[in-house]
């Protein structure tokens, strides 16, 4: 009868709804650049608040989208 049980909890198992997953957030291309003279005052003020570059342009980002 073991044989049996393992049957109906698979059979169980492969019955059920499976898992829904929330679909990843998408990425931005990393292909795209700034002109140097923005990447520079960028780079400046992202050193006045001891964040790398790309941490100050999220910020900047998220306060201009209001996220």
């Amino acid at each position: 009868m073991a044989f049996e049980d393992k049957m109906d909890q698979l059979r169980n198992s492969l019955n059920s709804n499976p898992v829904t997953n929330e679909r990843p957030a998408p990425r931005v291309s990393k292909s795209y650049t700034l002109k140097q003279d923005i990447a520079n005052e960028l780079a400046k003020r992202a050193k006045g608040k001891e964040l790398t570059a790309s941490r100050y342009l999220e910020r900047l980002l998220k306060k201009e989208f209001n996220l």
